[in-house]
């Protein structure tokens, strides 16, 4: 019966401990999920208003940076056209000498002199194939019409594809019409170094641990830390389509491209979009090692809470067991002390039967006596004298049986007192004379002195 108590306490005890397994996996769940999504907003925010910020610095230096070339284009030209004013007025004829010396003096990749019409007049460039390549920016009426404004400077960079680019500058010619063409070039490697370029912000960023960041200009992706985006278009890109539509530059949003989750976001700079999404496998990539770990912890604290409960129950156990031996220790001395006592009662019940017996049975001899000898008076006297005796022994015996009632409540004392030996033989005489006779026994009674 004990044993299916315990059973059943155990049971109990396990479902409760399962349920409240579940609870806390709910709720550590729960809690982790929400901290890891908080933290990859925080992330996402963060990082990209950055890059935001570091996008308007760079934009700030490179125009800063762009203007002071172009300026420097503007005065290397209009030394160009004072060099050739000067050769036409000392009577000097223009040609590729006069253009090779002033593009050595003053750096300069390549001049072009075209009449007002856009008709080359003359030309040098320490590149042929950089000529070819700046003849669709000469035939541009903002360049021509720069023929009939003396004072009017146009300037231009142009970009290439290969990172390079060319800085352009176009004024009159002084004194005849036309057209000075100057233009300094810079190889791609050059124009890294001289220009802060986006591309070298985001490659400090790793797509495992920080997601993906894209910064478009156009809508063409121009620089990404997955470089295999750059140079592709936004529309293609089915992820950057939802932010867009999205357009929330405070609060995150959850999208499913292809069965795959991602967290992304999206802000607006002056001149780029720029746009961040993570993976959920990046956003939740600690909440299963979180919950297992807080599932562990539980899992070892019900361990010790069922050591403990299971080693109290022991104790319990052993207390009681304890308990149950000293009490059948108890019982069994009681029970020996009952079977003693119940013993001594039979034994002294036996003695105090024959010891009854034995006065009365004098009594009763001694009335046998007086009634044969009713006319001798002595012998009448002497046999009332022996029942006297008889019953003394009697009351005596039936005031011991009261002693042992008093024994048994522990309410009575012993005492010692003198007696006379003398008389004690008289009275066992007269105990047990009568019998003696009726049995014809001869005895004597004497005193050795």
């Amino acid at each position: 019966m004990k044993h299916d108590k315990t059973a059943k306490t155990e049971k109990k005890f396990w479902i409760a401990a399962a349920v409240m397994g579940v609870v806390v996996f709910g709720l550590a769940f729960l809690y982790f999920f929400q901290m890891n999504k908080a933290q990859v907003e925080t992330l996402l925010l963060n990082t990209i208003n950055y890059v935001r910020e570091q996008c308007s610095i760079y934009t700030r230096y490179n125009n800063a940076s762009e203007s002071k070339s172009l300026r420097r284009a503007i005065e290397s030209n209009r030394l160009v056209s004072i060099n050739i004013a000067n050769k036409l007025k000392s009577g000097g004829e223009l040609d590729s000498d006069l253009l090779k010396k002033s593009i050595e003096q003053l750096w300069l990749d390549g001049i072009i002199l075209v009449d007002a019409e856009g008709n080359l007049v003359c030309q040098y460039s320490k590149d042929s194939s950089l000529f070819a390549k700046m003849k669709p920016y000469i035939d541009k009426k903002t360049v021509l019409d720069s023929a009939n404004r003396d004072e009017r400077v146009y300037a231009q960079r142009i970009s290439r594809n290969d990172g390079s680019y060319i800085d352009m500058a176009a004024s009159s010619m002084k004194d005849v019409p036309g057209v000075v063409v100057t233009y300094d070039y810079t190889p791609a490697i050059f124009a890294n170094d001289y220009n802060l370029t986006i591309q070298s912000l985001l490659n400090g960023y790793q797509k495992l641990s920080n997601g993906i960041i894209i910064v478009a200009d156009k809508g063409v992706i121009v620089a990404s830390n997955d470089t295999n985006l750059i140079g592709q278009s936004t529309v293609d890109q089915q992820v950057l389509q939802l932010l867009n539509n999205h357009g929330d530059s405070k609060h995150i949003l959850h999208m499913n491209i292809g069965g795959v989750y991602y967290y992304g976001l999206i802000l607006k700079q002056r001149k780029y979009y720029i746009y961040m999404y993570v993976p959920d496998t990046i956003t939740f990539w600690t909440l299963s090692q979180n919950v297992i770990t807080v599932l562990f912890s539980y899992l070892v604290i019900v361990v010790l809470l069922w050591a403990i409960l299971r080693r109290s129950r022991v104790i319990s156990i052993e207390k009681e067991l304890e308990i149950k031996r000293k009490y059948e220790k108890n019982l069994m001395e009681e029970a020996k002390k009952a079977e003693a006592a119940n013993r001594a009662k039979t034994e002294f019940l036996q003695r105090m039967s024959h010891d009854i017996r034995t006065p009365i049975n004098g009594i009763i001899g001694m009335l046998e006596i007086i009634k044969r000898s009713r006319t001798d008076e002595r012998k009448v006297d002497e046999c009332l004298d022996k029942i006297r005796i008889s019953i003394s022994h009697l009351l005596a015996l039936v005031n011991d049986v009261l002693d042992m009632s008093k024994i048994k409540d522990e309410s009575t004392t012993l005492e010692q007192e003198k007696f006379e030996l003398e008389q004690l033989m008289e009275e066992t005489d007269a105990l047990v004379s009568a019998q003696l006779l009726d049995m014809e026994i001869t005895y004597h009674a004497h005193r050795e002195r």
